[in-house]
């Protein structure tokens, strides 16, 4: 029997699986029985493991915070270069064919692929500690956290304001933050949040998440009404849905 965990909610009405970074859940109203549940955790048993395996295996593909990985920035792949000085700063470098012979390691698709470099500069303080990988990863994915949620700041609002005189949808507020599962979110009071890791995307595919939850103060589903009033706004939506989708692998943040 797989293991799962079940979350029961008063306000749901049916039961729906899913694998959420590895794990299964099943959410269920609080009336149903353990048994019903039991079964049909077993009826979809084969595909409840392929789920699990296909992201047991794109995990595995995320940036790991190491010296040398790769990661998306603004729809580029960038290589990480860790480094140590007095001031920890972040920033990006183009790719010379002087680097790529100091790093003789790459693959050639990688090196034919790779344009920039995202420089993490840590304190000196951590080059005492390189036998230790864990605090070395996790210095380096807060640097990078702080430097999306800086871009995010300047980029999303920017985005914001923008679609929103062109649609004359205002949100009453908005964040900014890391979201687990979503790109972005609206409430019924009028607020949007955001992702920063949309920071990964390409710029238009940042266009199309802003104009989808912009629309969301309209329309706070899917209907057809919804779709519709995003492909006004934003035509190519399909487009950028299909992206997400095919570089779904390489969107995820792997905990060090």
């Amino acid at each position: 029997m797989i293991d799962y965990q079940v979350v029961r909610s008063a306000r749901r009405k049916t039961l729906s699986l899913q694998v959420k970074q590895g794990k299964v859940l099943v959410r269920a109203p609080y009336y149903v029985d353990k048994k019903i549940i039991n079964a049909l955790v077993q009826e979809k048993s084969a595909w409840l493991k392929a789920k699990v395996i296909e992201q047991s295996q794109l995990n595995q593909q995320c940036c790991g915070f190491n010296h040398g990985d790769k990661l998306l920035f603004l729809g580029q792949v960038v290589r990480l270069h860790i480094s140590f000085a007095s001031r920890a700063e972040i920033f990006l470098r183009e790719y010379s064919s002087e680097n790529l012979k100091l790093n003789s390691e790459l693959k050639p698709a990688l090196k034919s692929e790779l344009k920039q470099e995202l420089n993490i500069v840590l304190a000196k303080r951590y080059a005492t500690k390189l036998d230790d990988e864990q605090l070395l990863r996790m210095a380096v994915k807060k640097r990078l956290q702080d430097y999306f949620k800086q871009q995010a700041q300047s980029i999303i609002l920017s985005k914001v304001s923008h679609y929103s005189e062109l649609t004359q949808l205002k949100p009453k507020g908005i964040k900014i933050r890391q979201y687990s599962a979503r790109w972005g979110s609206c409430n019924s009071n009028g607020e949007v949040s955001f992702n920063y890791l949309m920071m990964m995307l390409p710029d238009d595919v940042i266009d199309y998440i802003v104009v989808h939850e912009l629309c969301h103060l309209r329309f706070l589903n899917h209907s057809a009404d919804f779709w519709q009033l995003v492909a006004i706004h934003f035509p190519n939506y399909l487009q950028a849905k299909q992206w997400l989708k095919d570089n779904q692998s390489q969107l995820l943040w792997r905990l060090p």
